[in-house]
């Protein structure tokens, strides 16, 4: 096996995983035509799902700089075990969403998809789009105006009976209307699970329309959350933070600890299906305390293996003021001999704005103990630049609607620069969040941003996958991920 990494870890070029997730989808879909055409509907089930994907992806992972043929050798077997044990098993029982083939190409729908973990189908006949409602699973169903017939809408009711299924309309239902499609707008309106997003759609309101769709088939009771937790079934994936030095590399640095829930029945679950009846059935507080304790535990187990990551926890509103909740968490930390100083707690702008507020001291008590702490979601409005009066935050980090407007308006560029030369005057490190493209990446130059994290540098992964890309590199500073 090629040496885990001993010195400070590598630098990752902006873009590098996620332009490496995106050929690797592609050579998937080259490879399954291939087979298709060889096997028909005979093809091999390890090319089904998003397994074939992830198995390219690691091994693309390990491939990604040149290195000895012994090493490649080695490198090779660990992308063929990854794949056996499951890169990420959770996405292969993924929830289904199916959508024309007409907007194959959207990247709106990809960017969901990959968001959401759905695994997507796409039909291009009446035909296809039956078989692929048949069966009991749950699924998203995605139409246009185009797919909106009688056909349609008869296949959609016969698998009322046996399954559970969302409808998203890509389509304006006065335009439907107006297309003497009277009747079949009024047949849908009798769906339950219907959501209209326009044809227009962008990626935050097929988002938001996907979630609803899904919360509403995820029926979630506190039994089995709890149950979810004794089991082990919620799982934590982990994010990489990239970090500026002093040569102006990009270095990873630290880990945002995310939770998910491996459902044994609906896949992976992201926390917006799940905390909100966290949050009514009181169990943010053991949720919260799990996953400080595995972040701990993850930290340990990289460090024994030469990688030394910070951890960033979001730190739910409801537990601040929980006024043991500092001295909870150092003792977790401490009893799996870390610093505080190694862990950063997120705290949501909005829980701040009374500077009076009783969590402000919970807040206090964390770095007093060490710990640090990041003010999450900036958004450069005047509460948010009230908050720097009373509370001294050791981060900032500024929210991607803020980076969009940036991007379009030269004033709000001018004002986030200036936000950022003001939070360094405090002592304040500025991280953005949601930088998905080059645009992003070259903004944050302008504008002297330290950190930044998201799809252009990674999505969250499982730990082996970052053991996996850093062991794989030779042990230098300068190497690139």
């Amino acid at each position: 096996m090629p040496p885990a990494l001993k010195t400070p870890l590598p630098s990752v070029r902006a873009g590098g995983w996620w332009r490496m997730w995106c050929d690797s989808s592609r050579r998937a879909c080259e490879l399954r035509a291939h087979y298709r055409g060889r096997y028909g509907a005979r093809q091999p089930k390890t090319l089904s799902g998003m397994g074939l994907v992830q198995w390219l992806f690691c091994r693309n992972l390990m491939g990604f700089r040149p290195i000895s043929p012994s090493a490649t050798q080695n490198t090779y077997g660990m992308a063929v075990s990854a794949y056996k044990e499951g890169v990420d098993r959770t996405l292969l029982n993924a929830m289904l969403l199916i959508a024309s083939d007409t907007i194959r190409a959207n990247r709106a729908l990809m960017d969901v998809v990959r968001e959401m973990s759905f695994t997507l189908s796409f039909f291009a006949s009446a035909a296809k789009f039956a078989e692929l409602m048949r069966g009991q699973s749950r699924r998203v169903v995605l139409l246009t105006e185009a797919d909106v017939t009688a056909e349609a809408l008869r296949t959609l009711d016969g698998a009322r009976d046996r399954s559970m299924f969302g409808i998203i309309i890509a389509a304006d239902r006065a335009s439907l209307r107006s297309s003497r499609q009277s009747e079949l707008v009024d047949k849908l309106a009798g769906f339950d699970n219907l959501e209209w997003v326009g044809q227009d759609f962008d990626f935050d309101r097929l988002s938001a329309s996907a979630r609803r769709c899904r919360r509403r088939m995820l029926r979630v009771s506190r039994q089995e959350l709890e149950s979810a937790l004794e089991n082990g079934e919620i799982v934590l994936r982990y994010q990489p933070k990239v970090e500026r030095n002093a040569g102006k590399e990009w270095l990873t640095h630290e880990a945002e600890a995310l939770i998910r829930w491996h459902h044994p029945e609906h896949g992976l679950i992201g926390p917006l299906e799940f905390l909100p009846e966290a949050e009514a059935f009181g169990l943010m507080g053991k949720l919260s305390e799990f996953v400080v304790r595995e972040a701990a535990k993850q930290q340990v187990a990289w460090r024994n293996q030469g990688i030394v990551l910070d951890s960033c926890i979001n730190l739910a509103s409801s537990q601040l003021n929980n006024p043991d909740l500092a001295s909870t968490y150092r003792d977790i930390v401490k009893a799996a001999g870390l610093e505080c100083a190694s862990f950063t707690f997120e705290v949501i702008e909005q829980d701040l704005a009374d500077p009076t507020a009783p969590h402000l001291a919970t807040i206090k008590s964390l770095r007093n103990h060490g710990f640090r702490i990041c003010l999450d979601d900036f958004r450069v409005a005047a509460a948010s630049l009230g908050t720097f009066e009373h509370l001294p935050f050791d981060e900032i980090k500024i929210h991607a609607s803020a980076l969009k407007r940036a991007q379009q308006d030269p004033v709000c560029m001018a004002v986030l620069a200036a936000v950022t030369g003001l939070a360094h005057s405090l002592g304040m490190s500025v991280c953005a969040e949601g930088v998905e493209d080059q645009a992003t990446f070259e903004l944050l130059k302008t504008i002297q941003c330290d950190k930044m994290q998201g799809f252009l540098i990674s999505e969250a992964v499982i730990p082996n996958i970052i053991r996996r890309v850093y062991s794989s590199k030779e042990p230098t500073p300068n190497s690139a991920a």
